[in-house]
């Protein structure tokens, strides 16, 4: 493998990047949806320069998605959870839930598939991209208002079942593993390993970090965080949970310091960077011509996501009693899907749990989901202004 071919794989990585977020930018859309059509540019399936070492990529790219579950985990600490309310635990809870169902029912009965690919992929059309949610509450400046609380309530109740999900991944992927013995042993053997970090976490971190933290050197306190991390997440494979999943638990043993919250943030232009080339890597990975050979597929796949997501979002909101200007807009911004549904198609795919045409699917699905969603959102929240402006003109004739 030539190094200098590496860096110019990575100088395109981080060139693409730029220019897809800064056209997202502009053109008001969320940069990760820049990101991933930028790294289609450098695709070996589409013409003109492409990366030579694309797995090289990938394995970067990984690495990006652990800082992000990492970071996830720091977030839905016990405090964060505090913050999701009755409205985000139910439909969080229960529109996946419904999704899955539906998707199983019609992809087992009528296409014929697996049911555990059928309930991989069911889980991924449910899940609603947290990233793309908080990205457009920012933007809009309504993380605190009524209806923005409630998508961030549900967007991390969502996050908690794909989690969930990928604890039993492994076992899912080896039939041997799917006796009742087997299941059993292995989750007592995590539950075990889990109890064991979050006592260490207790009583042996937060030492460490303060003695590191005697320093005051921020390159040590850095190295620590990341060193434990990475630790955590290998102790988490080996007690057979994935390496994203354990450094999940890393960021929640770790959430409770204040060294950590001020450490995270010299981490976070690192980490920022590695997950820029984690939705770049999927648009190199993306290849066109098998989603043009199954569009019929694609078309059933983005209905679900924008249609029946949306629909069901709404719904659960009106039962509970939300207002329609709330129930509206969180059955729109929860219709695509995103980051974490790409992560457990990645994981999914590794496992042999789905097929790469599947894959290539999902984050075509992404890729439009994110597009339609943004301008549909857009265009209603405009709509009642257009019909004032329109009613006044008519009645000024």
């Amino acid at each position: 493998m030539s190094a200098p071919l590496i860096f110019q794989d990575l100088f395109y990585v981080w060139l693409v990047g730029l220019i897809g977020g800064l056209v997202a930018y502009f053109t008001k859309q969320p940069l990760l949806l820049g990101y991933m059509l930028g790294g289609i540019l450098i695709s070996p399936f589409t013409p003109g320069p492409a990366v030579q070492h694309p797995e090289t990529i990938q394995h970067l790219a990984e690495f990006g998605v652990v800082l992000l579950m990492f970071s996830l985990g720091l977030e839905l600490a016990p405090v964060g959870l505090r913050r999701v309310g009755r409205i985000g635990l139910v439909i969080g809870a229960l529109m996946p839930l419904l999704v899955v169902g539906m998707w199983v029912v019609v992809a087992v009965r009528v296409l014929g598939w697996p049911l555990i690919q059928s309930v991989v992929v069911g889980f991924a059309l449910s899940i609603s991209s947290t990233m793309v949610i908080t990205k457009m509450l920012m933007e809009r400046g309504e993380l605190k208002v009524e209806y923005g609380q409630t998508l961030l309530g549900i967007a991390i109740i969502e996050d908690c079942l794909i989690l969930g999900l990928l604890l039993f991944m492994p076992m899912m992927a080896d039939p041997s593993q799917r006796q009742l013995a087997s299941i059993i042993w292995v989750s007592a053997k995590t539950v075990a390993l889990l109890a064991l970090i979050f006592t260490l976490g207790l009583r042996v971190v937060p030492r460490l970090l303060a003695f590191v933290g005697r320093a005051h050197d921020p390159e040590l306190s850095v190295l620590v965080l990341l060193a434990l991390a990475m630790g955590i997440g290998v102790l988490g494979v080996w007690s057979g949970l994935s390496l994203e999943l354990g450094a999940f638990v890393a960021g929640l043993v770790l959430s409770g310091s204040e060294t950590t919250s001020q450490t995270m943030g010299r981490m976070l232009p690192m980490r920022d960077l590695f997950v820029v080339t984690f939705f770049v890597s999927l648009g190199i990975l993306l290849d066109p011509s098998v989603v043009a050979s199954r569009w019929p597929l694609l078309a059933g796949l983005l209905a679900i996501v924008l249609g029946f997501k949306m629909v069901i979002a709404t719904g659960l909101c009106v039962l509970l009693k939300c207002g329609w200007g709330v129930a509206w807009r969180v059955g729109v911004g929860l219709s695509q899907i995103g980051e974490f549904s790409i992560v457990l198609c990645t994981i999914a795919r590794s496992l042999d749990l789905i097929p790469a045409e599947l894959y290539h699917l999902i984050v075509a699905v992404s890729l439009l989901s994110i597009l339609i969603n943004t301008f549909v959102f857009n265009l209603l929240e405009k709509a009642p202004s257009m019909l004032s402006t329109m009613r006044t003109h008519h009645s000024s004739t």
